[in-house]
Parts: C-alpha cells; sequence; structure tokens
C-alpha cells in the first residue's frame, strides 16, 4: 500500500437491502474519532437500496452504490478500460440471481473489489451488517461491556507493513455454532467439515460459546484464514489478491448460498508469497437475536439461524473438496473425503433432528446430494471467473497477471516475525480456549 501521502481508504458493506445508514454511519463515527479520514463508502447490495439511507450517509463522505448482480455502471466501466464482453460477463455474470433472485455472497464483494481497484483505492476494509466497532469484554448479571477499538487503523496500521496485502480478524459474541450436546454432534461437524470445532463445543457448557475480547494490548500474529466481515486489503499489488468465490445449489425448491467466499482469497495470497495479518480486533458479531441472552437451541430462532448456517457450509463443502484435491493438500482421495461427509451428515442429521425436535436436521444429507450435482456448474464458473479475473489484470494491470508472479514483489519482502508478531498459524492451531474460525 502507498503509505508516502494518505492513502485512500474505502469502507464496505454487503447487503440485501441497503436501507439502514446507522451501522455505517457508525463506522465513519469510529473512523473520524480515531482521525482516520475515510475517502468512501461503497455498498454492494442485492434487493433494494433506500435513496434517503444513501443521502445520510453521503452527507459525511461520498456513497457508491453497486449492484451485487452485473452492475451497470461497473459493467460500463470494465469495458471502456478495454475489457472485452466475454471476460465482463465472467466477472460479473450472476445466474443464480436470473433464476432465484439470489447473490451469492462473492458476487457482492468482487463488485465492491473491482470497483476500488478501478477508483484508485489504496484500500478497502469490509464489515458486515451485523459487525459493530467495539469490541465484548464481558457480560455480567445480563450486562455486556464493550470497549471502543480503531477499527480503521487497526487494519491500516498492518497493511502499512512490506508484504502485508491483507488484515482480519475473528469476532467477539456468540459463535455460529451455538452451545449443544447430543449422541451424534461429532457425526453431524464431521459431515459439514467442522469437526475442529467438536472440542470447543463440547466444552461450551463452561464458556456458553460466548468469545470474549480483551482490554489489553493486541497481539497480531500471520494467518491464513481471512474472513470477509471484518477484512481489510491492500490494493498496491492486485495480482497477489484473488476474487471472491462462493457457489449456491437449490435445495427444496430453495436458493441456498454457500458460505466461505473469502477461503480462495486466502490460498492466493499464499501462493504469491504475501501476507495476511490476525490484527486480534474481535468486534462485536450480533450473531443471534436476543443478545446478551445465551442462545439456546431449543429456541425456534435459534435453530433455524444454525440450520441455514449448516446449509451454508454444505454449499460449500464439495466444491472446497474439489479445490483442495485439485491442489494436492486433501488428506485422502475426492471420493473418501465426500463419503466421510455423507456419512456423516446422514448419521448426525437424523441425529440432531431428534435431539432437536426438527425434522428439517435429518435432510442434512439429501442437501449434500444436491449440492454435489451443482458441482460440475460450480466448477466451470470458478474458472470462468478466474479467467476473467485473469483477462482483468492483463488489461488493468499489464505484465502483472496472477501467473506472473513468482513470488513476492522486491518492494514488499515478507513480514519477518518480530516486535511482537507470532509466526504463522497453521492448519488446526485453534486452541480450544478460542473459537475455530469460521468459514
Amino acid at each position: 500500500m502507498n503509505i508516502s501521502s494518505t492513502p485512500k481508504i474505502a469502507l464496505a458493506v454487503i447487503t440485501r437491502h441497503l436501507d439502514d445508514p446507522d451501522l455505517i454511519l457508525s463506522f465513519l463515527d469510529n473512523a473520524d474519532h480515531f482521525g482516520h479520514p475515510v475517502d468512501r463508502v461503497i455498498g454492494a447490495y442485492s434487493h433494494s437500496f433506500v435513496p434517503s439511507a444513501v443521502s445520510r450517509i453521503s452527507e459525511r463522505v461520498g456513497m457508491d452504490v453497486l449492484q451485487a448482480s452485473d452492475d451497470p455502471g461497473l459493467r460500463d466501466r470494465l469495458r471502456a478500460g478495454g475489457l472485452e464482453t466475454r471476460a465482463v460477463d465472467d466477472l460479473l455474470a450472476v445466474p443464480s440471481w436470473a433464476r432465484h433472485r439470489q447473490a451469492p455472497y462473492s458476487a457482492y464483494r468482487n463488485a465492491i473489489l473491482l470497483h476500488a481497484l478501478i477508483e484508485g483505492m489504496d484500500a478497502v476494509i469490509f464489515f458486515d451488517t451485523d459487525v459493530y466497532p467495539k469490541v465484548l469484554t464481558g457480560v455480567e448479571d445480563g450486562t455486556p461491556s464493550f470497549r471502543r477499538v480503531d477499527f480503521v487503523g487497526a487494519h491500516i496500521s498492518s497493511l502499512s507493513k512490506k508484504g502485508i496485502v491483507a488484515t482480519t480478524s475473528e469476532y467477539s459474541g456468540y459463535y455460529i455454532i451455538p452451545p449443544m450436546g447430543f449422541d451424534g454432534l461429532e457425526q453431524l461437524l464431521t459431515g459439514l467439515r467442522k469437526e475442529k470445532a467438536l472440542g470447543y463445543v463440547n466444552s461450551s457448557r463452561h464458556h456458553l460459546c460466548l468469545n470474549l475480547g480483551t482490554v489489553g494490548p493486541r497481539h497480531r500474529k500471520l494467518t491464513h484464514k481471512p474472513l470477509g466481515g471484518n477484512l481489510g486489503l491492500g490494493l498496491r499489488h492486485p495480482e497477489a489478491l484473488s476474487l471472491f468465490y462462493s457457489t449456491t445449489y437449490v435445495f427444496e425448491d430453495k436458493c441456498i448460498m454457500g458460505r466461505g467466499e473469502d477461503t480462495l482469497l486466502g490460498r492466493a495470497i499464499s501462493k504469491a508469497g504475501l501476507g495476511i495479518v490476525d490484527v486480534d480486533l474481535p468486534v462485536f458479531h450480533d450473531t443471534y437475536p436476543g443478545f446478551p441472552g445465551v442462545p439456546e437451541i431449543g429456541q425456534e430462532e435459534i435453530r433455524t439461524r444454525f440450520y441455514h448456517a449448516c446449509l451454508g457450509w454444505i454449499g460449500r463443502n464439495p466444491f472446497l473438496t474439489w479445490f483442495l484435491d485439485q491442489a494436492g493438500e486433501l488428506a485422502m482421495p475426492f471420493d473418501e473425503a465426500i463419503q466421510q461427509q455423507r456419512m456423516g451428515l446422514q448419521a448426525g442429521g437424523p441425529k440432531a433432528a431428534r435431539a432437536f425436535d426438527d425434522p428439517r436436521f435429518a435432510g442434512l444429507g439429501q442437501a449434500l446430494e444436491a449440492s454435489l450435482r451443482e458441482l460440475p456448474v460450480a466448477i466451470r464458473r470458478y474458472e470462468r471467473l478466474m479467467a476473467g479475473w485473469d483477462s482483468f489484470l492483463g488489461t488493468f494491470y499489464p505484465g502483472r497477471g496472477r501467473n506472473a508472479m513468482a513470488g513476492p514483489p522486491e518492494d514488499a519482502p515478507l513480514l519477518a516475525p518480530e516486535n511482537g508478531w507470532a509466526g504463522t498459524v497453521g492448519p488446526g492451531g485453534e486452541s480450544v480456549a478460542s473459537p475455530p474460525v469460521v468459514v
């Protein structure tokens, strides 16, 4: 990132309906309080936006509004920059929108990333609409305690380090898997590819799956897992980045959005020899309704939220399994890995349905089969998206294509672990005392 002058920073948010300016204004207030100029806010929506909400934000700072599905203004700018129509289609096409009026999470983020690059931003910092610029430090007698934190500064200070192109952190608040325990939990989590969370969830009677931040100094460390809802990207070396990618599939006549759109971004950065920093800024994630009340799996709203998360992981898993297999990073053959997921869901899903008295969970095995049927389409869509990204880099950044980068650029050496920085976090490095990373 260019730090010789004031960096052009964009805050970015994705939402189905861009109708409430208050959360965005709270992030702008936070940036102002800590003295960080924000060049603009970029919002990507799928279904609607309210002009008056945008006007309130625009009174403070410029706001750019994009459609998640094939934004016409972005299409025009890509074509004006010299990109061929096929490449633009590869970048912006959202088939699920035309068929089901649903856009995958990656479409929102990609529209923002492309727009930010075209606009010459130095950095873009994403937050989600259920995330707040404060850290939860405790809950006592039903009363939460929060600490105001320098959200923008935490990301920008690390993005200013040579060799760092992304910053991220976990969240404070309740973990996405609520407290639970039943015969079959291990099978269910294995089927969802969330088996690393088993120890944490099994001990939930002690911590209630509540993740708290601290009031002490932050401990930054290198990581390999970015989280899209608390994510900063330095845009000086776009060839070291990747577009986001997530899948969709149809189950029980509904279009389901797969989770984990940020997974490929982390792997692209690692492949380029550059770094992602966990800035240890667990901003509050309002995961479940009724906070600060403990999310009880017996409550309909809580159970439905968890069920939808399960469907999202199932949407991600076949493609992620294929991707890891292609990269030589899968611990077993592809068919065996899929069979492991299948058996876990076929056994764990019905047990969860009985434990929760909710028959929806018995169908998770069928959801996996529906997701698997979409895998060939998901692979073709991914390949087209990456082809479009290569064309974009070659057109807007000649000579700096994705495949031209054999290692870190000379002006961006890898960050050495020093001055309180921990070493690289490897797979499976999460401790039972902390919730596993959510993707």
